[in-house]
């Protein structure tokens, strides 16, 4: 029986310079990184469209069951596959997606690019500095542990961390006693001899995994983000138990609230415990969150530091959601799949303003470009010569290509999730009677009152009387519109589409006192059956006939555009 976080954080700071911690690709989940799930899903999926010569684009969606079950019946079927779920999935399929070590190497490169330290890392990287965290391994490839170390200890001689290739440096550093000591047991996407197959695994290598084991005999453990799937690290786990006097500060092993521990895992607690020794399943939410309770445990820390963890830092809500419901009412949702988005924007190298500036550059400019500043550089949508145009006044500059993550588009304070909903909207509108506005962080696409004569706004015209009007008591124009907004759930983004009205700005106050009481009337009187014939219409706007769209936000350019696909079918949910 799993116990709560609040018992973990009543005694983790006085046990915290004793307690060593070991964490896997969860504890990487809120930076950007994929889970090993997340990796042997997509392994899986590589195989078996490149064995059954089936397109790869046709199986993103891996959150469809229908497809998974597909994929899986197809590895059921052969003998030599692992089950579901068993520890050898990840190597397994791995080994068989890329043969080659260069290939791996590569693959996880490219899975780690672009991440960012997470609200978890930056509360970790206080403890590290303040002496609280002085042991960290690690079975991830990505960098964020030593992005952690070097943000907050200002020399790299007070640090050290430890792979594959400077295995006998990180040995003599721990034998020293000097902390804090980084080690990473799979090695590092940079090393030349990364481990990361079940031949590989098996062959662990042994200086690593004898500082692992040393320390498990003066050190607790904590395990965090990590599920236990390979036998060379749980066996150095296990073997430590039939020690007399190991884990001293005990063994704590979190797992996220309703998912189930590998059996593995289950019988080292309950070995553990049998041997007379502390050991415990620890429940968390996130590992943002779990982190975020842990630090506020500390009543020593230096106030400069704690007041650096702003609440606005990056995490996700991984909470589990509710079985399926199967019963009436359907209830249908205002929401469309996006079957893709932009994967990458260009990045304009330069030294520029803000985000503000660069928009007015663009304004000024009348060019049709979309950008935003980022620490790099400007990052965009549009034409090559375009940009270069817009931005002639700060200079040097040099073109790149710029990562959108997935991240990008699940945290509502991500200036490049602003950047994706404002390129959606204007695909929306590319050579269709309409137009785009953000208001208050609203973005609105509404008629073209210069337009309202084209036969595509037709569906539209069926449920209102008119498509545009005055304002009563003023001069000013409202013409019907419908707000877009992107949301993540269950590892799917979808476009929300909100009907409405939108009015223009006028010069007298009285004026615009008078629109939102009016918007609001307007709108209502849009009852359920209403509403959805309103919907219904802007969707025929969007999509005509079609099931998908294919859609960009330029018409052919010469630089990095942004192409969208949509699907028509909205959301539905039923009660359970």
């Amino acid at each position: 029986m799993a116990i709560p976080l609040s018992e973990f954080v009543k005694f983790y700071p006085l046990r915290a310079k004793g307690l060593a911690w070991l964490f896997g690709a969860g504890s990487s989940f809120s930076a950007g990184v994929p889970t090993a799930g997340d990796f042997i899903w997509d392994f899986k999926r590589k195989i078996y469209c490149a064995e059954q010569s089936l397109p790869l684009s046709l199986y993103t969606n891996l959150s469809d069951v229908g497809i998974t079950n597909q994929i899986q019946n197809y590895f059921d079927s052969q003998s030599e596959c692992p089950e579901l779920g068993s520890p050898e999935e990840y190597s397994y399929y791995f080994e068989r997606a890329f043969p080659s070590s260069i290939d791996r190497s590569h693959y996880i490169t490219e899975k780690t690019r672009g991440m960012e330290l997470s609200f978890g890392h930056k509360a970790m990287g206080v403890l590290l500095k303040n002496d609280f965290l002085k042991l960290i391994f690690t079975t991830n490839f990505d960098k964020a542990f030593e992005n952690v170390a070097s943000k907050n200890i200002s020399s790299l001689e007070k640090w050290f961390c430890g792979d594959l290739d400077n295995a006998n440096n990180a040995l003599r550093y721990f034998q020293a006693g000097n902390r804090p000591l980084i080690l990473k047991l799979h090695g590092d996407f940079f090393s030349e001899r990364i481990k990361n197959t079940t031949e590989e695994l098996k062959e662990q290598d042994d200086i690593l995994k004898s500082i692992l084991s040393i320390s498990l005999d003066t050190n607790g453990l904590c395990v965090m983000g990590y599920s236990g799937r390979d036998n060379s690290i749980m066996k150095v786990l296990k073997e430590a138990i039939l020690k007399e006097n190991s884990y001293p500060n005990g063994l704590y092993w979190f797992i996220r609230s309703g998912s189930e521990p590998l059996p593995d895992v289950l019988g080292l607690i309950s070995s553990a415990k049998a041997s007379g020794k502390m050991a415990e399943i620890v429940e968390i939410d996130t590992f943002d969150s779990a982190w975020s309770d842990i630090i506020k445990g500390f009543d020593n820390l230096p106030k400069d530091d704690t007041d650096k963890l702003s609440q606005s830092y990056l995490r996700t809500a991984n909470s589990p959601i509710p079985k399926k419901g199967s019963k009436y009412p359907i209830i249908r949702l205002n929401a469309i799949p996006i079957l893709k988005y932009p994967a990458t924007a260009r990045l304009y190298k330069c030294e520029a303003g803000d985000t503000k500036a660069i928009k007015n550059l663009i304004q000024e400019s009348k060019l049709p470009l979309l950008a935003i500043r980022k620490k790099t550089g400007i990052v965009g949508f549009g034409s090559d010569e375009d940009f270069k145009k817009a931005f002639a006044d700060y200079g040097d500059y040099e073109l790149d290509m710029y990562q959108v993550t997935e991240k990008d588009i699940i945290y509502d304070d991500s200036s490049m999730k602003g950047l994706i909903t404002n390129s959606v909207s204007e695909a929306l509108i590319n050579g269709k009677p309409l137009r785009f506005t953000k208001r208050n962080n609203r973005y609105i696409i509404f008629v073209d009152p210069k337009r309202l004569s084209d036969p595509l706004l037709s569906s539209l015209k069926r449920n209102f009387v008119s498509l545009s009007g005055i304002i009563p008591k003023t001069k000013l124009i409202w013409v019907v519109g419908i707000e877009v907004s992107i949301q993540y759930a269950s590892a799917n983004p979808l476009l929300l589409l909100t009907p409405t009205i939108i009015a223009s700005k006028g010069e007298i106050k009285e004026d615009n006192t008078l629109v939102a009481p009016y918007i609001k009337e307007f709108t209502a009187r849009w009852y359920n059956q209403k509403y959805d014939e309103i919907l219904n219409s802007w969707l025929e706007v969007f999509f005509q006939k079609k099931k998908e769209i294919s859609i960009s936000a330029f018409s052919e350019i010469k630089g990095i555009n942004a192409h969208f696909k949509l699907a028509r079918t909205t959301a539905f949910t039923r009660s359970n």
